[in-house]
């Protein structure tokens, strides 16, 4: 199995387009789009989606006004 990672750098650059004509190349490939602002790389490739799970995070972001 190969791997590759395409990671940081400003936005606009091209990342998500580079990596899509990869995974367009690659076979039997899986895919993980973990960009936190805009993970977008679904809107290029049209995937398939063979299972999907509720993600819940472990805590709730919560504002000290005590300052």
């Amino acid at each position: 199995m190969k791997e590759l990672v395409v990671i940081s750098g400003k936005g606009g650059t091209g990342k998500t387009v580079i990596t899509a004509s990869f995974a367009a190349l690659a076979q039997n490939k899986v895919m993980a789009d973990c960009d936190v602002d805009a993970a977008d790389l679904h809107l290029v490739l049209q995937p398939r989606v063979k299972e999907a799970h509720v993600f819940k995070s472990g805590k709730t972001a919560q504002l000290d006004m005590r300052a």
